[in-house]
């Protein structure tokens, strides 16, 4: 990216060695950027300005639900029950809520206090969320509700 693309609160996609991280610039300095790193709250400094890749899209804060973009809604091969919604449904209305990406155990404990998912019971239901997450990131890619914000935090994006 160019330097002068660079502005401090903005949130980026980042180089930090071979992975891909999200970061918020909170300061630019003489030699570079503070940047704070979403995944883990540390403040790291990038020097150089090919380390960022691109802008990130907007992390969800509020609760409207991502446009269709004129395109047909796919049937869902989620189960849903008669009073609640499926658990993905459910994991984005709890990331859209908190606003942050969220550990999957965080994610599932919330939603089985607020009952937005009442078929989601079981012995290990973190795994399921987790699981029906990482699928989705990996299949949908930039298309997905979802974004993966370090190791074992799932966050949610606004369109």
């Amino acid at each position: 990216m160019q330097t002068k693309s660079i502005q401090v609160g903005n949130v980026y996609n980042i180089t930090l060695g071979r992975n891909e991280v999200l970061g918020e610039v909170i300061e630019a300095t003489e030699s570079g950027w503070n940047v704070r790193l979403l995944a883990s709250d540390k403040v790291v400094k990038v020097n150089n300005p090919d380390r960022f890749i691109r802008k990130a899209r907007t992390i969800a804060i509020t609760g409207d639900a991502p446009k269709a973009n004129g395109k047909k809604a796919k049937a869902t091969t989620s189960k849903q029950s008669k009073e609640g919604m499926s658990a993905l449904d459910a994991t984005y209305r709890v990331l859209v809520e908190i606003g942050t990406a969220l550990t999957v155990r965080q994610i599932t404990e919330v939603i089985q206090e607020k009952g937005y998912c009442p078929n989601l019971n079981g012995a290990t239901p973190h795994l399921t969320i987790s699981s029906a997450l990482q699928r989705e990131v990996a299949r949908k890619g930039d298309e997905s509700r979802f974004y993966k914000g370090g190791k074992g935090l799932f966050g949610a994006y606004s369109e």
